[in-house]
C-alpha cells in the first residue's frame, strides 16, 4: 500500500471527495481531523498530535501524543508520520477555510512531502491543489472548475501551457504577481511543462 489521507483540523469536508479510495488507503487522522474523519464514517489506522483540539485521546486505535510546545504542526506530525512508514502519495482532506496562517502552514507541508521525494495534495470537496516540479503533466477538464498556476518558489521558467483558454509558451512565472490565475481548460487535458521551480496548481469550482 503506497496510498495515505490525512484528515487534519481544518474546514470539515461535507463529504468524501469523488474518486479518493479511502479502502484502500492508510488513514491518519491529525487532532481534531479524527473527529471529522468519524463524522464521514472513516475509522483512522492512527491518530497523531497533541490533542488540545479534540480534547482526548482515541484509544480505538494505534495513537501517537506529542507535547504541545512543540515546532511542527500536527499536520507536519502526519505528513512525517506517513513518509516514514513508506508512503508516497499521500492526501489531506479537511486542510482548508479556518484560519489563513494553518491553510498556509498546509500548503508549505506539500512542499515538504515533495522535498522527501513523495506526491501530496490537498483535496477538499469544491477545490484542489497540488505542487508540482519541473516536467510534463496532463490535467484531465472538469466541467465547472477553474485551473490556476502560482509560482511557489521566486520564480518558474520556461512554463508552457496548453489546451487552456490562456496558453503560454515558455513563459516565467514570479510569486509577486499572481498571472496564472483562473485560466480553464478547454481541451479534454492541460499540459503543463516547466523548468524550474516550484508551482502551486490549485483547481476551484467556479
Amino acid at each position: 500500500m503506497e496510498r495515505c489521507i490525512i484528515f487534519t483540523g481544518g474546514r470539515p469536508e461535507p463529504f468524501i471527495p469523488g474518486g479518493l479510495n479511502v479502502k484502500d488507503s492508510f488513514v491518519i487522522a491529525a487532532d481534531k481531523g479524527y473527529k471529522y474523519c468519524k463524522k464521514l464514517g472513516i475509522d483512522p489506522d492512527l491518530t497523531i498530535g497533541d490533542y488540545d483540539s479534540l480534547g482526548f485521546v482515541p484509544d480505538e486505535c494505534e495513537h501517537i501524543k506529542y507535547p504541545k510546545e512543540k515546532d511542527d504542526t500536527d499536520l507536519m506530525l502526519a505528513a512525517r508520520e506517513a513518509i516514514n512508514r513508506g508512503f508516497t502519495d499521500i492526501t489531506i482532506l479537511c486542510a482548508l477555510g479556518g484560519r489563513m496562517d494553518h491553510v498556509f502552514a498546509n500548503i508549505q507541508t506539500l512542499a515538504f512531502i515533495r522535498s522527501e521525494g513523495a506526491w501530496g495534495r490537498i483535496l477538499g470537496a469544491y477545490e484542489e491543489l497540488i505542487l508540482l516540479t519541473p516536467g510534463n503533466y496532463s490535467f484531465k477538464k472538469r466541467d465547472g472548475y477553474s485551473l490556476s498556476l502560482f509560482a511557489y518558489s521566486d520564480i518558474v521558467e520556461g512554463l508552457t501551457i496548453r489546451g487552456v483558454k490562456y496558453p503560454t509558451t515558455e513563459i516565467q512565472l514570479s510569486n509577486l504577481f499572481p498571472l496564472g490565475a483562473s485560466n480553464e481548460i478547454i481541451s479534454d487535458t492541460a499540459e503543463i511543462s516547466f523548468d524550474k521551480g516550484l508551482l502551486l496548481v490549485i483547481r476551484s469550482k467556479l
